[in-house]
């Protein structure tokens, strides 16, 4: 599924992951028993491995708009105008201007911006040791995404949660968010009953994400909105997604008559590409190594479907905000998962090192 990835507008700073050859060459020729190539021992010591926590700790700072590492700034700011974010009535409910377009609010200070976020009674800057990930399951943004950036469906596709219904005239419609194009919101309307294709069956669309109590299912503990924002519990949940999205990629592929080990390893470019970028976005570099991590960061922005478009197709879409799903593939390489790791890479390496060892690899 498609997402939609609203952002304040202060600057960002991209977290990105370069793949590291030599370190890579140098763990597996020691597991083989052949010498490192000259320099890995400086960039083994340099370049640690970085972990499957690492990787979904990074990609939760940026989906969250709450990053540990900027607490400095959150503190020197909790006073002054620096921010800008869409108005809310209330966490997760968006004001929006008679075209359906989400009302900006400008000069905000951090205690505001964390208020409209739902998580003024979080924070404070006496606090040393903040609580960051209870504070950053908690977030809300103005259409009501929680957390990591989930909204109902997620939680449906997981198991979670269940759709809230309505039957009118013997038909029983889910309700929940879908992103459309804003025009649908013009002059007030809040929902509206959606037809295939812009779903797959009859939907009232609401036009934020609403999670209520009693459409938990108790799936691993969690039987509300509660133990949803509790921060085991909402790991949980960012595990099964990645799985689920792993899976969906894997199917997706397996579809198309290709592996994961058909593009492991190899590079795509921001300039051939469609759309063609170029320049990358924000500095990067044109070309771009595929990993497994970087992967599972582009399906949670376009879906696993996103991804198999990227890979077979050469589709690079962006979201309303503008970001592409290369960008998170290229931002979130190189990490650890539980689901193959550094497959492609490991094959390659060790063909390198000893062309006559075969080596089979589960992508």
């Amino acid at each position: 599924m498609n997402r939609f990835r609203p952002r304040r507008t202060r600057h960002r700073k991209h977290r990105r992951a370069a793949a590291a050859w030599l370190l890579g060459a140098a763990l597996v020729a020691g597991a083989i028993g052949y010498p490192p190539p000259a320099g890995a021992d400086e960039l083994d010591r340099s370049q640690p491995s970085k972990s499957y926590d690492e990787f979904i700790d990074a990609v939760w700072a940026y989906e969250s708009d709450i990053d540990p590492s900027e607490q400095s700034y959150y503190n020197d700011n909790w006073d002054n105008p620096v921010e800008s974010y869409p108005e809310v009535e209330y966490p997760g409910r968006v004001i929006r201007d008679d075209n359906g377009d989400p009302v900006e609010a400008t000069g905000l200070t951090i205690e505001e911006f964390f208020k409209i976020i739902g998580i003024g009674h979080l924070y404070s800057p006496a606090d040393p040791s903040p609580d960051w990930r209870l504070i950053q399951s908690n977030v809300i943004n103005y259409l009501g995404f929680v957390g990591f950036q989930f909204q109902e469906s997620d939680l449906v596709d997981l198991g979670y949660y269940e759709f809230e219904t309505t039957t009118e005239m013997q038909i029983t419609y889910p309700i929940h968010y879908v992103d459309v194009p804003n025009s649908h919101w013009a002059h007030g309307v809040r929902e509206f009953v959606a037809y295939p294709p812009i779903v797959d069956r009859s939907t009232i669309v609401r036009d934020v994400v609403v999670f209520a109590d009693d459409f938990f299912t108790g799936k691993n503990g969690i039987n509300n909105y509660a133990d949803f924002t509790t921060p085991d519990k909402h790991i949980l949940v960012i595990k099964d997604h990645f799985e689920n999205k792993y899976q969906g990629i894997v199917s997706g592929l397996s579809a198309r008559g290709k592996t994961l080990q058909d593009y492991l390893d190899t590079e795509v470019y921001w300039n051939q590409l469609d759309p063609p970028v170029n320049p990358p976005p924000g500095g990067r570099t044109n070309d771009v190594k595929i990993t497994l991590s970087g992967l599972l960061a582009g399906a949670h922005l376009r879906g696993a479907e996103g991804v198999v478009s990227l890979l077979v197709d050469h589709k690079n879409p962006s979201d309303e905000n503008g970001t592409y799903i290369l960008q998170y593939v290229q931002d979130y390489a190189g990490y650890d998962t539980p689901f193959g790791n550094r497959t492609s890479l490991e094959i390659k390496r060790r063909r390198l090192l000893r062309p006559d060892l075969a080596v089979i690899g589960n992508g």
